[in-house]
């Protein structure tokens, strides 16, 4: 392998395992793995290392798990406004080049991870100060290089140990979300949703809201009690759809994820905790649950897991009569018009192998618990603008919520209970 100035390198877990090479003539993209590379250092769960060679060549772009650390939204605009003159930032492999040493996931590109202690330091301290918003805009728009996580929405990746104040411990790492211009009350409304996922037995990591309403602190699920980075892939990667479709893929495909991948012994109880996340997404108006708001998370390649829940937001507050981001079959692919209807609900049942009757009892109590989970969140929030966004939401998922779900059609699949 000979190395050139368009190469970049790839490491997991610190460890050099290949490198990503573009084609000059085509423009075509190909990865290679160095000689030896044993399979638990893959760099995803559907490129191993002892695939046949030629296989991982003449990409038309970035490899789909790579694209996982490509900047967006507000760190996109940051970047082309700081680095526009002296960069290609629409190249992928230059954006890669820039970012890829701070990445969420055990997967880093152009050397080992790169931390800065007194920029995390700084991070974690204007997210815990009133203002915390426009603090945290001014320090990406400084340093917009350093927070390689994909979204349209402002983030910022940590990995600091810290207690800047009493009480509050950010365990191996976070990351922080804050409000834009655009999105106002978005942090709160966001803490509000995540708590009420955590409120019917989801698996949510611990969220931290600013004093001012505008910034969330959110755990790092990629991040091991040991300190050790873990694997994470989206959705989108694991279904082979480019970033640029994460709203062309269904229900389906996250159900296919977990059959393709997960280990039978786990697609149980991650085909439950998927059936009741994606009822929650319409229970709360999600539009933008799409496929990039999915993934596995692993320590071992030969077992991953249904990650986390990630990223969920009321967005008909800001965005009048949005509609879910993902169709339910393979068959109507595309963004549907509508959220869950009785045909739909029979269908996302048959998906995950239980009755059209249990999800919708699934349903109505899920929208009891979140309706009374943010209810507290509400009640705890001083007046401020962004309680305006928390009310609205509340008032959008308490109408959703009148809505009555056909109960006919129910088949004879095992019904839903709490336990699954």
């Amino acid at each position: 392998m000979n190395a050139n100035d368009l190469d970049v390198y790839v490491y997991v877990c610190d460890q050099h395992v290949g490198v990503l090479r573009e084609n000059t003539e085509t423009g075509l993209i190909d990865f290679e793995y160095l000689p030896g590379v044993p399979p638990e250092l893959a760099v995803s769960l559907f490129m191993p290392p002892d695939a046949p060679p030629g296989d991982y060549q003449e990409y038309n772009g970035l490899p789909p798990p790579f694209e996982v650390s490509l900047p967006e939204g507000m760190v996109l605009e940051a970047i082309r406004s700081r680095f526009g003159k002296t960069i290609d930032v629409s190249s992928d492999l230059a954006l890669l080049r820039l970012v890829g040493r701070h990445t969420v996931g055990r997967v880093t590109f152009g050397g080992p991870l790169e931390q800065d202690a007194s920029l995390e330091q700084k991070i974690l301290a204007a997210a815990r100060t009133d203002h915390a918003a426009g603090r945290l805009a001014e320090i990406l728009r400084s340093s917009p290089q350093m927070f390689g996580v994909s979204g349209v929405m402002p983030k910022m990746s940590v990995y600091a140990h810290d207690r800047l104040r009493p009480g509050t411990v950010i365990g191996h790492g976070a990351i922080i979300k804050f409000d834009s211009p655009n999105y106002t009350g978005a942090s709160l409304v966001e803490y509000a949703c995540l708590k009420a996922c955590a409120a019917v037995g989801l698996d949510v990591p611990k969220v931290e809201i600013s004093p001012d309403m505008t910034s969330i602190i959110v755990e790092r699920f990629d991040i091991g009690a040991d300190g050790r980075r873990r694997g994470f892939e989206d959705a989108c990667a694991l279904s082979g759809i480019r970033r640029t479709g994460k709203y062309s893929g269904t229900a389906e495909h996250l159900f296919g994820m977990i059959e393709s991948f997960v280990h039978p012994d786990d697609w149980a109880a991650d085909r439950a905790a998927l059936l009741k996340l994606l009822v929650m997404n319409d229970v709360l108006r999600n539009g933008d649950a799409h496929l990039k708001n999915f993934g596995l998370v692993y320590d071992d390649v030969a077992r991953p897991r249904l990650s986390p829940v990630f990223d969920v937001l009321t967005t008909p507050v800001w965005i009048r009569g949005d509609v879910p981001a993902l169709a339910i079959l393979k068959t109507d692919p595309g963004q549907p018009d509508h959220w869950l209807d009785a045909q739909e609900i029979d269908q996302l049942a048959n998906l995950a192998g239980v009755s059209g009757a249990s999800v919708r009892q699934m349903h109505a109590d899920c929208a009891e618990a979140a309706l009374h989970s943010m209810a507290k969140t509400l009640k705890a929030c001083p007046p401020c603008p962004q309680r305006v966004a928390l009310e609205q939401a509340i008032e959008i998922i308490a109408e959703a919520a009148q809505r009555p779900l056909d109960v006919e059609n129910a088949d004879n699949a095992p019904a839903w209970s709490p336990a699954m």
